[in-house]
């Protein structure tokens, strides 16, 4: 049978993808988009690297329709899921006594950073989702009046449980709590609305059902938090007047690059542009 999927993904014969939730196979065009960044790099350097600014501004429009966001000014390309998260741990002006609801089924990287915040008074409360009579209202006893954040997978690494994200983002909005979402198991295999879930932040590194490389990952900020979040890395890529480099002033970009502090990973863009064209 010749179909343009197989195509694309031309495993070998003992290997059959029915699920993962780990590390994809790469498409054909993002082998083909790695091939040809490739020969460009030993052939000609970085004569075409405002072909290759190109391709990262394609690559955040895709992703910006993939999570349904307001515009590709609100997506952010950051190393991996943990650093976005980390991005949103370390830039909220917490007050000590704040809590986090969340689960006791996250991924470590989804518990470990809000766990880091104990020294700043924060604590971290995982609920049992099976406590209640559905897992959004597990969560829901968990928190309290100093209940400052849901932070949830999107879908549990290990059990496939797929949270209402929609319901949850109703809650956190009625009760001005914000709502953290980490979508690494969902983006690319079912729909994710970050504005019909009212999704305050969202991340996810594009090795799952992105079908990427591991090592870049798309980080959302809903507009009008932007500015809320503290800066805590800072670089050349990160400020409004990017190109120019001999500005002795400078401020950080009104966009998502603001998150962005150095040298993007072009490489790893070609990759991610190709494979989200799917």
């Amino acid at each position: 049978m010749n179909t343009p999927w197989l195509n694309e993904f031309p495993l070998e014969d003992d290997i059959l993808y029915l699920n993962h939730a780990a590390v994809s196979p790469w498409p054909k065009r993002a082998h083909d988009a790695v091939v040809q960044f490739s020969h460009d790099n030993m052939t000609v350097g970085s004569r075409h690297y405002l072909q290759w600014m190109q391709t990262e501004q394609t690559l955040k429009q895709q992703l910006a329709r993939l999570i349904n966001a307001p515009s590709a000014d609100d997506i952010a390309l950051l190393k991996n899921t943990s650093e976005a998260l980390s991005v949103v741990a370390y830039g909220i002006d917490w007050r000590h006594g704040d809590n986090i609801v969340s689960s006791d089924e996250e991924f470590p990287s989804n518990r470990i950073i809000w766990q880091s915040l104990e020294a700043q008074g924060v604590s971290l409360r995982q609920a049992n989702l099976a406590d209640e009579s559905s897992p959004e209202d597990a969560l829901f006893a968990q928190v309290d009046k100093n209940t400052r954040m849901i932070a949830i997978s999107s879908v549990q690494y290990a059990s496939g449980l797929k949270m209402d994200l929609k319901r949850i983002g109703e809650y956190c909005q009625q009760r001005n709590i914000l709502f953290c979402v980490d979508a690494i198991q969902s983006i690319g295999a079912v729909e994710f609305d970050v504005q019909a879930c009212h999704i305050d932040f969202a991340m996810a590194d594009g090795h799952k059902w992105m079908l990427g490389p591991e090592g870049l990952a798309l980080f959302y900020v809903r507009p009008a938090l932007r500015d809320t979040l503290q800066l805590k890395q800072f670089g050349w890529h990160m400020t409004e007047d990017y190109l120019n480099f001999d500005a002795r002033e400078w401020q950080a970009a009104s966009n998502a690059r603001r998150f962005e502090c150095g040298s993007p990973n072009m490489l790893a863009a070609h990759a991610l542009q190709a494979s989200t064209s799917l």
